[in-house]
């Protein structure tokens, strides 16, 4: 719409800038409309009758999610299975479509780290207005028709029909469904930028839609009637693939390009995606707050000025990475080196071999088929992965830019279009865009950031222009004895929090790690952020390190160092170790930290408890502080009066995970927080609590991640 709307202010055509002061006039009434139907949820729901949507269904171990309607509102449902017996009529041929449910509504969370995944706005550009967090649920079965259920009968006649692997292939790129192994067989695709050709997308609807076009066209029928039943088959490849916004976008510019050859209608191609993009808009107000949504949109854009371009396949490929690097990195801080080389190399078979091979094995499931060809494809699909894993090579970690930097690469990105569209020299161009690129990482700010990764702890420091960077603690799960049914399938939690914040900085290393001591909570996922980043040196408290020898086997690249009190780690920035002498990784063992960054004091004191504490306020009586990041979580065995009196902190961080089952923060820590006037920062409440200042100015402040004070 903006591209239109410089087009119509430069035109002066009166007219068109009337129809897009309607259209948008329109757009907004639709918008708040659907925000404000939003903001009227009940906090509870009392044996409320829930429709299912049967191809959302999902089973994890105990953990059972799906998508449920309860009078007209759409819910994510969580739900913990109490016993084995409930778990299997969630795995049926025939599941549940109704359900008699209560519990309680809570809202999706916002990024609760730095740059990082924001629920709310995705789930809301889906239609959800809340998660519905179940008590009780009692299922039960109607008669009625539905095509999610459809769908859910296809998912389970392919996994019934084919080997894991083909049928994980099938239902992605035939009906838009990922299931849990598809992560795994498609990690290689990720790896070199092809994953992009296994969501559905324009190039399957084009295959879809203009397979069925040539079979109308064949049996003669007319245009007219070809659009109507390109219509209705379009709205049924809709539901049937998901309701992706990739798969909309497509299927309507598909229809609409179709509808002005019709009408013989003269459009230009500019003109028909902005037409898409106001239907797709009037149907899904908060669209653009899906990252899916946003690349499809913005890739189409590109691919229609690129095609009215002269240019061979391959320098179409180069300025197509290019031209869509401001928005990759602007949603995942990263870029794929060889993607565009290794598209073009492999897009013949895709389109001649995966995508027709996998529909007539989807048509499998129905008629016979030859055995032979699912055994091939499984072959060929084992071979692909194979090959792509040994030609991968690692993705540039690049950083996310602020809003203001991401809008100046786009602005170059036209200009540069512009000027190709004219044969005009685009090598300052290019320069200009290439030193932006390369800037966002040197951040001339210094951060001290205690990252929200649930219950656990994990401290990031980094000097002003990346000069030296510290990680105090990894983070991570603890892990709690279940049965076998109830086990769920492991995931690295710091994929999801500490990895993705570190990436959005362009942090592709780490100069030291010091892990406090051995609880699962401040260092289980040591050994995944060793794999994913390159870590120069790790420290671990004298001692420690004993229980430690298995798990440090493995590590390669990396200088092991054992610390004691006394000790410092850093050149640029000097982080002095107080405590312990000697440590067995238990929590009064806890490596104790003490920093001076901006004429601001920082104490990080690990899971300390007050025995320890005394220790530490015996050896140093006069230290003074500004920051204290509170021991063990705000538990009632850390956080003496005697410590709060003698350090007198002004600020008090407390890293606890959101409803955790431990009640931590207790009440009494509070109460002897509040009781010394010390302002208290919460990871729960507030999400990742930093303080960033300037060596310019020497001015800094604390942020907040979520603006929520208790």
């Amino acid at each position: 719409m903006i591209v239109l709307l410089i087009r119509i202010i430069c035109m002066k055509n009166h007219k068109l800038v009337l129809m897009v002061f309607l259209c948008s006039f329109f757009i907004g009434l639709r918008t708040y409309y659907y925000v404000n139907k939003l903001d009227h949820i009940p906090e509870k729901v009392t044996n409320q009758v829930m429709k299912i949507q049967g191809d959302s269904i999902k089973v994890d171990g105990n953990f059972l999610k799906l998508t449920g309607k309860i009078q007209g509102e759409k819910y994510l449902v969580y739900y913990s299975l109490k016993t084995s017996k409930e778990k299997a009529i969630w795995e049926r041929k025939i599941l549940p479509n109704t359900a008699i449910i209560s519990g309680e509504t809570e809202a999706f969370d916002r990024a609760r780290n730095l740059n990082g995944f924001d629920a709310q706005k995705y789930y809301q550009s889906l239609g959800f207005t809340q998660i519905l967090r179940t008590d009780s649920m009692k299922p039960f079965r109607q008669k009625q028709f539905s095509l999610s259920e459809v769908r859910q009968q296809l998912i389970w006649q392919i996994d019934q029909r084919y080997s894991k692997r083909v049928a994980s292939y099938v239902k992605a790129l035939v009906i838009g469904y990922k299931d849990s192994e598809f992560a795994e067989y498609t990690s290689a695709y990720k790896t070199t930028g092809l994953l992009h050709l296994f969501t559905l997308s324009g190039l399957h609807i084009q295959f879809y839609l203009g397979g069925f076009h040539l079979l109308l066209k064949r049996v003669g029928l007319v245009r007219e009637m070809r659009l109507v039943l390109l219509s209705l088959v379009g709205l049924l490849l809709i539901f049937l693939t998901g309701g992706s916004f990739s798969t909309i976008r497509a299927i309507f510019s598909f229809l609409i390009a179709f509808a002005c050859v019709t009408a013989n209608f003269q459009l230009s191609k500019l003109d028909q995606w902005s037409i898409m993009l106001f239907l797709v808009i009037f149907c899904f107000p908060l669209v653009f707050w899906s990252v899916g949504a946003q690349l499809s949109i913005y890739f189409a854009l590109i691919l229609l000025y690129l095609n009215d371009l002269k240019l061979k396949s391959w320098q179409q490929a180069l300025l197509f990475a290019i031209f869509t690097l401001p928005l990759l990195i602007y949603s995942f801080s990263e870029w794929t080196i060889i993607g565009g080389l290794l598209t073009i190399l492999l897009f013949p078979f895709f389109e001649w071999l995966i995508l027709p091979g996998c529909l007539v094995l989807f048509f499998g499931c129905f008629f016979p088929l030859p055995g032979f060809l699912s055994i091939f494809m499984d072959l060929f699909f084992q071979i692909l992965e194979k090959v792509l894993e040994s030609a991968a090579l690692p993705n540039l970690t690049i950083g996310r830019p602020d809003f203001f930097l991401f809008l100046l690469l786009i602005l170059l990105v036209l200009l540069v279009i512009d000027r190709l569209k004219y044969q005009q020299k685009i090598y300052w161009f290019l320069v200009v865009f290439l030193f932006l690129i390369l800037s966002i990482s040197f951040s001339a700010n210094g951060l001290v950031a205690f990252v929200d990764v649930g219950q656990g702890d994990s401290i990031f420091i980094k000097l002003p222009f990346k000069q030296e960077t510290f990680l105090i603690d990894t983070g991570g799960r603890l892990n709690f004895k279940q049965k076998k049914w109830q086990a769920r399938q492991q995931k690295h939690s710091s994929d999801y929090n500490l990895l993705p914040f570190l990436k959005s900085l362009g942090c592709t290393k780490i100069d030291h790690l010091l892990i406090t001591h051995n609880d699962a909570d401040h260092m289980g996922e040591l050994l995944n952020v060793l794999n994913k980043v390159k870590v120069k040196n790790l420290y671990l408290a004298k001692g420690s390190h004993m229980e430690l020898k298995k798990l440090l086997q493995p590590i390669k690249g990396t200088k092991i160092h054992l610390l004691k009190k006394g000790d410092t780690v850093g050149k640029k920035l000097k982080l002095q170790i107080l405590s312990p002498e000697s440590s067995q990784g238990e929590n009064n063992d806890s490596l104790v930290t003490y920093f001076n960054l901006n004429q601001q004091r920082f104490l990080l004191t690990g899971d300390l408890e007050i025995t320890g504490e005394e220790v530490l306020l015996k050896n140093y009586p006069q230290l003074k502080i500004d920051f204290l990041k509170i021991g063990h979580h705000g538990s009632n065995t850390s956080t003496s009066e005697t410590l709060l009196k003698q350090m007198q902190p002004k600020y008090a961080i407390i890293s606890v995970g959101k409803k955790n089952r431990y009640g931590h923060p207790t009440q009494e820590t509070l109460t002897k927080l509040k009781r010394h006037k010390i302002t208290v920062f919460r990871t729960d409440q507030q999400g990742m609590i930093y303080y960033q200042w300037s060596p310019i100015t020497k001015r800094g402040e604390i942020e907040l991640l979520i603006d929520f004070l208790d």
